[in-house]
């Protein structure tokens, strides 16, 4: 008797999924949509930057500008490469980017 409840339970809770399942939308701005992450996932590095080492400016030159204590960093976001004469500053800046990319972009579900 309380097998049949259990049984029939689940075949009630498996058809109800089965309904609510959400449907694939095609987005056809896909490129659009692409662009938005791209800017919201520059905000959320800029920011968390911005928690960890306080001044920290876009440059001319498309990378970011991060100082501490008089000591300048250059962050290029495309490539992660850091230029500072203070070799300190630079090795926390390439860590903190680091692992701030691995948390922004984390590895594809398709990778190999």
């Amino acid at each position: 008797m309380k097998g049949d409840m259990v049984s029939d339970s689940i075949v009630a809770m498996v058809l109800n999924i089965s309904r609510e399942m959400p449907k694939v939308v095609v987005e056809p701005d896909g490129m659009k949509a692409e662009e938005e992450n791209e800017k919201k996932m520059v905000k959320v590095i800029h920011a968390l930057l911005v928690s960890l080492f306080g001044d920290v400016k876009f440059g001319e030159d498309g990378k970011l500008v991060i100082t501490v204590d008089g000591n300048a960093a250059y962050l290029d976001r495309q490539s992660g490469d850091v230029e500072s004469e203070n070799e300190g500053l630079k090795e926390r800046v390439r860590t903190a980017f680091q692992r701030i990319q691995s948390a922004v972009k984390p590895i594809p579900i398709s990778a190999p």
